[in-house]
């Protein structure tokens, strides 16, 4: 059985359609292709790549969440006055991009083999034992969070102390 997109016009096979209860054939009326390309576009805008950011953390099972997206989107614009596109995470504050490499079903929004890129935006907890508030959010680099994720508060904690203890008084083990 074929069909044709609305956005398109061509006429492709049904299974080039995903499957949609509401619609009285069963399938929405643009192809996977066209539908992939409408949100590829959107996700290329500083709000669609927030959009996304955001629905990563409030979608995740593993998280709570206690903020809507303006709110987000409002410490985001924060962060731009007192940072502008770099990493809340000092003390250098690296560079942060927002850089949309395309999204296909299945992949996480990259493409089959495609590494992820470090540079970009990753919204983070401050304590990662507390829950995502807007207190908590921080606006860091993927690869500053990917380093820090398996650090615990008081492991920074101890690790401050032992600094201090070695370089604040300037003594050996």
């Amino acid at each position: 059985m074929k069909k044709k997109c609305s956005a398109c016009k061509e006429v492709k096979f049904i299974a080039d359609f995903y499957k949609n209860k509401n619609s009285k054939d069963g399938h929405h009326l643009q192809c996977a292709e066209c539908i992939l390309l409408s949100i590829d576009k959107k996700a290329r805008t500083e709000e669609g790549f927030l959009r996304r950011r955001y629905n990563n953390i409030s979608q995740s099972p593993r998280h709570q969440c206690y903020f809507t997206f303006e709110e987000f989107q409002e410490a985001f614009k924060k962060h731009l006055k007192k940072y502008g596109m770099r990493s809340a995470w000092g003390p250098h504050h690296l560079p942060i991009t927002m850089i949309h490499k395309g999204i296909r079903f299945g992949t996480r929004g990259r493409k089959k083999g495609q590494s992820p890129t470090h540079s970009n935006l990753s919204p983070d907890r401050l304590n990662s034992s507390k829950p995502y508030t807007i207190q908590n959010l921080i606006f860091i680099r993927f690869d500053e969070n990917s380093r820090k994720k398996d650090t615990t508060y008081e492991d920074c904690l101890a690790q401050i102390k032992l600094y201090e203890e070695r370089f604040g008084e300037m003594k050996a083990i």
